[in-house]
């Protein structure tokens, strides 16, 4: 165990200082920064207790587990959030935490006048209190981050009514970190009640599978914490790149949905949803606009003098999909014209699908799989 967390600060304290370096910093990235120093403090205070507890490393120990999670939540939130900011609403991420650290401190403050041996029964048998919160604590991260995850689903979701590429803003990293993180805490939940009731003497090897997952789970959010995109950055990149954006405020955004119910509030009549709908295939049959391999709802409402909400119900509601299908629709079938002509098959796949607006190999072939049944190279080679 001592070399498994030699390795953990040692990874941490590298991809921290990547962090601290990072230019342009926004307020997820020092939410990730105080992540890592809490994981970090677990590491190092498991190293110090190997060499003997006292009050200090014992509640160093204990303590910042519990905020692992709500400082996780909160960077997690501001990924997806549109202006990375702290909520209000938020609070209830560091509750328990907050409950433990008032239960800690009357504890060794009024309670119990902890000696060593009193310490090392605590901290390897621990009484009914400290196990409620142990395992109290690990039924409240079950239950964040399964809340977690249904934000996220819905955050991907609706991207697609945004943007006709995902990819870099989709946070699939994330959400198999936090996948990662669930089985973890569980592991750990189970493991901890296998000592405490079926009385295992050793579990050191299982829980030594359980540190060495997380440490290579670590690895995993920490490198995509540096290198992800937001969804603001997202927007400042293409303001940055020429794109013109319009800002749409929050109560719009909050209508955008797949379902068509979800506009039945719009004062879009049928006449200029029709009219509407036929200026947006003038864009994509005549303008070729799916070309643009960033193509963002915003660009088409402000040619148009229209909302995005306009736009994205038009799109929603005739075409029944969202403007991330509608878009991809006619890449794909501007991809398969260039594959059936014989003049392209002196160009490679990926060529002919950059230049249908696909920004990489795996999009392209995932996205016409999804649509034909084949891959691209599997459907030139049926064409002759």
């Amino acid at each position: 165990m001592i070399f498994i967390n030699i390795i953990g600060i040692g990874i941490l304290a590298i991809f921290l200082l990547f962090i601290i370096q990072k230019k342009g910093k926004v307020l997820s990235d020092y939410m990730l920064i105080l992540t890592i120093i809490l994981i970090s403090t677990i590491f190092i205070s498991n190293l110090w207790i190997s060499n003997g507890l006292n009050d200090f490393n014992f509640i160093l120990e204990k303590l910042p587990s519990f905020y692992i999670v709500p400082a996780f939540l909160t960077y997690s939130m501001l990924l997806i959030s549109d202006d990375n900011k702290l909520k209000k609403k938020w609070w209830w991420f560091g509750s328990f935490a907050i409950a433990f650290t008032i239960f800690i401190f009357v504890d060794f403050t009024f309670l119990t006048n902890y000696n060593g041996d009193k310490l090392e029964i605590q901290h390897k048998t621990p009484s009914l209190f400290y196990q409620f919160f142990y395992r109290g604590g690990n039924i409240f991260v079950f239950f964040a981050l399964l809340w977690y995850l249904k934000k996220l689903k819905e955050y991907r979701k609706n991207l697609k009514n945004d943007y006709s590429y995902i990819e870099t803003i989709s946070l699939t990293w994330l959400r198999n970190f936090t996948w990662v993180y669930f089985i973890n805490n569980l592991s750990i939940l189970l493991l901890s009640l296998a000592f405490s009731f079926l009385h295992i003497g050793s579990l050191d090897a299982l829980y030594l599978i359980v540190y060495a997952s997380i440490i290579i789970s670590l690895f995993y959010l920490c490198y995509n914490g540096i290198r992800q995109y937001t969804l603001t950055e997202y927007e400042n990149y293409l303001k940055q790149n020429g794109t013109d954006l319009s800002i749409r405020d929050k109560s719009e955004k909050k209508n955008i949905a797949h379902s068509t119910s979800k506009y039945k509030s719009s004062s879009l009549s049928e006449d200029e949803m029709n009219n509407l709908h036929i200026a947006i295939k003038r864009f994509f049959e005549i303008d070729e606009i799916y070309l643009e391999p960033q193509l963002k709802i915003d660009e088409i409402a402000t040619q148009l003098g229209v909302t995005t909400h306009k736009v994205s119900q038009t799109i929603n509601t005739i075409s029944k999909k969202s403007f991330y299908d509608y878009v991809n629709h006619y890449r794909v079938e501007h991809f398969k014209n260039l594959l059936s002509n014989p003049k392209n098959r002196k160009y490679t796949i990926l060529a002919l699908g950059i230049e249908s607006g696909f920004n990489s190999k795996a999009s392209l072939n995932r996205i016409f799989k999804g649509y034909v049944g084949q891959s691209p190279k599997e459907f030139q080679k049926s064409q002759f």
